[in-house]
Parts: structure tokens; sequence; C-alpha cells
């Protein structure tokens, strides 16, 4: 069998898998018990002086706000933020394959967020989160241009429960030929209550300013717990301007959302006890003519999901969104 491949279920179209055998070589900081995760290594290679232990950069964003590209041999050492391929890809350029298609072609980038190791002191500070959102609306604005490419998720995973191999501060985006099929569900769904409303969904709870599960307000964005969550304590970051794509957010709105994820993540991880956690950057598919806001979904890891969770879709979770809300709220005043 090839060491990466991409598979779609014969009878359930919305299952698809990349079998990606490589990435069981990359490096660890974290050890699973009882799981072979490949050589454990207490050296960074996302830290400062590292460098070379990366793919040259896609783009690299300079402490004087310059945007540069590495060539082979090169690095650039007085950086805020690098963008480089993933050593141990999911996808891959040099693979045949084209838009519309399920096919191995595309991107899979790391983002490294700050040149900060620890996770709780770069969230300190939003404007190095700030840095990290320009960065990636110049990055997803290029991979955007190629023809081939249809859809670009961006991820976070934070801890080992989370799916997290390397402790320093990282994002991972993928680029795909599809569309996944959670954003087609999403997108299927925007469509079926814009037909019965009239509205976007999104666009709805931004304007219902009673609504209990309410987080944090900002200038430019509102947080809420999930309506129905799959984790306890799953939020929804949801821009007030309806648009389809991050890309097309303002550096003010850009600066406003640095602050909020910050604060709220702190809030997480005061509020349990350092929890691991997951977020992910949703954006409409490019050149779609279908309804679409783009938003950011926050997932701690609380629940322990079970064969039912994993069986039907269906996830058993134990604390209400409208309690959360008020204990996250509480901890926010004190932040």
């Amino acid at each position: 069998m090839s060491r990466l491949e991409i598979r779609r279920s014969l009878f359930d179209s919305s299952r698809i898998s990349i079998i990606a055998i490589g990435r069981r070589r990359r490096p660890k900081h974290y050890s699973y018990q009882g799981l072979h995760v490949g050589a454990l290594t207490k050296i960074c290679p996302f830290c400062p002086g590292h460098e070379y232990m990366t793919p040259p950069a896609t783009l690299v964003l300079t402490s004087s706000l310059e945007y540069l590209v590495e060539g082979e041999g090169e690095r650039v050492r007085d950086w805020l933020v690098r963008i480089f391929p993933n050593k141990y890809p999911a996808l891959l350029l040099n693979t045949e394959g084209s838009r519309g298609t399920i096919s191995l072609y595309g991107y899979h980038e790391v983002i490294v967020e700050s040149p900060i190791h620890s996770e709780e002191v770069y969230l300190e500070n939003p404007k190095y989160m700030y840095y990290v959102f320009l960065a990636l609306r110049r990055r997803i604005k290029e991979i955007l241009g190629d023809d081939r490419i249809e859809n670009v998720v961006v991820i976070k995973n934070r801890g080992p429960r989370a799916g997290a191999s390397i402790v320093h501060p990282h994002l991972q985006l993928f680029a795909n030929t599809f569309t996944p099929p959670v954003i087609l569900s999403e997108l299927q769904g925007f469509k079926n209550f814009k037909e019965k409303h009239g509205i976007c969904p999104l666009c709805y709870m931004v304007n219902r300013i009673d609504e209990p599960r309410l987080v944090l307000e900002s200038k430019h964005f509102i947080v809420y717990t999930r309506y129905a969550p799959k984790q306890a304590y799953e939020l929804l970051i949801v821009p007030r301007k309806h648009s389809p794509c991050i890309t097309n957010a303002s550096d003010d709105e850009l600066f406003d959302l640095a602050q909020v994820l910050s604060k709220v993540l702190r809030a997480l991880l005061r509020l349990l006890g350092g929890v691991d956690y997951n977020y992910w950057i949703h954006c409409a598919p490019k050149n779609s003519e279908m309804e679409y806001h783009w938003h950011i979904e926050v997932q701690p890891v609380v629940e322990t999901w079970g064969g039912y969770e994993k069986s039907s879709g269906v996830h058993i979770v134990t604390v209400s969104p409208e309690e959360s809300a008020v204990e996250l709220r509480n901890i926010l005043k004190s932040l």
C-alpha cells in the first residue's frame, strides 16, 4: 500500500479518510501510554534557532512586518510567524489531481504562531495572535489562487488529547481539491435556514441580544456556547459582518478577533484546569454561490466519547450550554 492514500466510503459519502502512514515518523513532545507514537524528542523544531529543522517557509512575517519567502538553503531568523510545508504531510503538491475531484493534491502547512514556546505566555498578549491572522489571511489568499484548490481549513491542536504532537504554539492548514463533508453539511444547513427564515442562521444569532448562551461581545465578533455541542463548553465565534471567508476581514477585524480568541482560550484554560482543545476556521468553498458565514469553532476535550457517540454521531454532553456560558462569563470578568 502507498504511504499516502485518500479514500471515500462506498456506502457513506460523508466518510473520507486519508491514510498517511508516514505521519507516524513525526517528532513528539508527548507520550501516549500503550500507543506507538514515534521518536520522543526534547528538541523543539519550531523554536528560534531551529529553523533548519523545517522545510523552507512559504511565508514569513518578520518583526518589521515584512512578508518573505525562504529559498532552499535560506532561513529567516528575525520572524514573528513562520508558515511552511508539513514535513510529514497528509496532502501532496506533486501528485495528479484536479479541482472538484477527490485527490491527494493539496497543501498541508504548519503555521508557527510565535517564537514564544509556551502556549500560556503566547496567549497573554493578543498582538501575537494578530500577527498570525495577518499571515494566515495572506497565505490563504495565495493558496486559493491555485485553480485546483476548492477549500481551505485551518485547525489548532493544543495538547495530546486534542491530537498535538509538538508543544510549541502552532496551527495547521489543509487545502483540498474538494469540500470536506462537514462544510458541505453546513452549506446545506445555511441554505435550509435561509429558505425558511429569510436570513443567514449566524446573522440571526448575531441579532439575538437576549441569547442565554452569549459568552462575549466585541466590536466585530460575538462568542456563544454551541446550542448542540459535541463537547461541554464548546464555543462558536461569529463575525458580526456577513462574509464567506476570513480572507475578507480587515486589519481592524483581525486585531479584534485576536483579542477575543486569546481571551476565551485563556478563560477555558483557567476554568477547566489547562484543558486540551481544538479550534478550527471554517470558510466557504471557493467560488461557491451558496449562503455561508465564516466562523471559528472552539472545542475543549472534556467528555470521553464512547461507542454511542462514535457509532451514531449523537453526543451526550454533561454540562448545558446555558450553564457553561454563565461559568465562562464569570471567568472572563477577571481577565
